[in-house]
């Protein structure tokens, strides 16, 4: 387990949601003061303010939760299979398509190659509860029938849905959720005094990249970005397990520096009309500098959601309460609902930009 798990803020409730497995965050706070930035046309201005409770995962998804969706997804007879599903190269997994396992000690390992269309596929899966069927990855939380881009303009104006549906169980976090979660703290200047830090490690100062356990300029590494193995002879930043850093948000999350670039849900539009999601996050290898960027509250990037480079992946976010509800909670209400009837009637490469 890494020293990152141990150091879990008090001002944190995780749930562990049985249909995933992962553990979810509760980010409260609702109606937050929003961000403002010194340039009011900056993207993050009066950006962060969140009118609902919410989840989010402590972790960028794993290895571990990613493989049982790739089997599903490439077990499927040859023309049933899903389109915009491409097997990553950058994560834990041993095996073959449709046949992958988890070697003990990469269960944790982050995935990188995710596009946006596959990060929204894999919350269909979740909702449709881990079906084995094709209808189970092609709608539930995004409709995958209205992925594409508007005719005449390939690979600039997407025509994908642009939200979750209603009622979706899990979902790619809005920018703006992901935003609060990583830089909002409630509690920042004193009890009830709310604050926006320019990190993502709860401080005002970048990250501190390197590989876990190592001192850098004397002080302990904070975040898997800004190395490799040039740096660190024998030492990969793609094997290191997400949780493996002390550093956190304030919400107590985990990795929001480092590991993989985290999509996000929203998009942006320029001034010529082209269409991409904004992702958020330095990334494993990133150039140290360029990491501190990324990191950075006023830095964002954005993508088209067609790209599955190796450094896009994913943390999930969820509906408060907990949308695994256990299956002897689904059963008591059902029992209930049936009396109260019975007595009525007697869930390739990259074109990343930083955004102002």
């Amino acid at each position: 387990m890494g020293i990152g798990v141990l150091a879990i803020s008090a001002a944190a409730r995780a749930d562990i949601d049985p249909l995933s497995g992962i553990d979810f965050v509760r980010i409260g706070a609702v109606g937050n003061a929003p961000y403002h930035a010194d340039n009011p046309n900056a993207f993050v201005h009066n950006r962060g303010s969140v009118g609902y409770d919410y989840h989010i995962g402590r972790l960028e998804v794993t290895t571990a939760e990613w493989v049982p969706f790739f089997n599903a997804a490439f077990r499927l007879p040859v023309d049933q299979r899903i389109p915009h599903i491409v097997a990553p190269s950058f994560w834990g997994a041993a095996g073959s398509q449709g046949n992958w396992t988890v070697p003990a000690g990469n269960e944790r390992r982050p995935v990188g190659d995710i596009s946006w269309r596959m990060a929204a596929i894999f919350c269909n899966w979740l909702h449709n509860g881990r079906g084995t069927t094709r209808d189970a990855f092609m709608s539930g939380a995004y409709d995958v029938s209205t992925f594409g881009f508007e005719s005449g303009v390939p690979n600039l104006r997407f025509t994908d849905q642009q939200a979750h549906s209603p009622g979706a169980r899990y979902w790619i976090p809005t920018f703006d959720e992901l935003f609060k979660a990583s830089h909002f703290d409630p509690n920042g200047n004193g009890p009830g005094q709310a604050r926006w830090w320019e990190y993502n490690n709860t401080s005002d100062t970048a990250p501190v990249y390197g590989p876990p356990g190592v001192l850098v300029n004397g002080v302990l590494a904070q975040a898997n970005a800004g190395w490799d193995s040039t740096d660190y002879p024998g030492q990969s930043p793609f094997t290191v397990p997400l949780g493996s850093y002390s550093a956190q948000s304030p919400w107590g999350l985990l990795d929001t520096a480092g590991g993989t670039a985290e999509w996000t849900e929203t998009v942006l539009t320029d001034n010529v009309g082209v269409r991409t999601r904004v992702f958020d996050g330095s990334f494993w290898s990133q150039d140290g500098g360029q990491a501190a960027l990324t990191d950075w509250i006023r830095a964002k990037g954005d993508e088209l959601p067609h790209v599955p480079t190796f450094e896009f992946g994913l943390r999930l976010a969820s509906s408060v309460p907990a949308p695994g509800t256990s299956a002897a909670g689904l059963c008591l209400l059902a029992l209930i609902g049936a009396r109260r009837r019975r007595r009525a009637a007697a869930c390739t490469g990259s074109q990343r930009r930083s955004l102002p």
